[in-house]
């Protein structure tokens, strides 16, 4: 009965969710069973410019103030916490509720409640508010070339260290047609490319 009502075609979104944390917390876990961490994956993936208006309201919802794992930990489970709830009381009383009719409801109570939550946990919790930053914020930096060599025509992939001394993958290309950035060389991350996540890049010299 208990696995009926679970997976039953109502509760589909919040089975999902369920799934989704499961495979979260599995995936952590072996993460750092082999040293590489998921959450540090994901939050050097993301990037929130919060002087935005559009980066604004996305702090009133915790984004970029926890890091993005705990982030979506609180999301999914409010999620199916509330969808299944709601689907429970529904049913003991008229039956299960049509998807349409529950997830608009269950989806804006889990993301203000998600918001309230994660701005909490960022005040509790100071030392582990996220530090993902802005790709921008990249220019001038000391990047070396790990895996390739850069010409002005075919990028080669790097890493840089932030203020956070967080390291990021990177893409880049020599800014100069003559100039080969070669594998392991330090190089001067200059500027991105319009439209593309790939760095301009000149020799380093130190």
């Amino acid at each position: 009965m208990f696995i009926e009502f679970l997976t039953h075609t109502t509760n589909g979104p919040y089975f999902f969710a369920l799934c989704f944390l499961i495979i979260l917390f599995t995936v952590e876990v072996l993460g750092l069973l082999v040293g590489m961490s998921l959450s540090h994956a994901f939050d050097s993936a993301i990037d929130f410019d919060v002087d935005t208006d559009v980066g604004g309201h996305l702090t009133l919802l915790g984004l970029g103030k926890v890091p993005l794992i705990i982030w979506l930990t609180f999301f999914f489970g409010l999620f199916t916490l509330i969808g299944y709830g709601a689907n429970a009381i529904s049913y003991s009383l008229v039956g299960y509720m049509p998807i349409w009719v529950s997830i608009i409801p269950v989806s804006i109570a889990s993301f203000t409640i998600n918001g309230f939550l994660c701005n909490l946990f960022a005040k509790l919790f100071p030392k582990i508010e996220t530090t993902a930053v802005s790709t921008d914020t990249f220019a001038g930096r000391v990047a070396t070339i790990t895996i390739g060599d850069a010409t002005y025509t075919k990028f080669a992939m790097g890493v840089v260290l932030d203020e956070h001394e967080t390291s990021h993958n990177v893409r880049m290309q020599s800014m100069d047609e003559d100039v080969i950035l070669s594998q392991h060389h330090k190089v001067i991350l200059v500027k991105k490319i319009d439209n593309s996540a790939i760095w301009l890049a000149m020799p380093y010299e130190s």
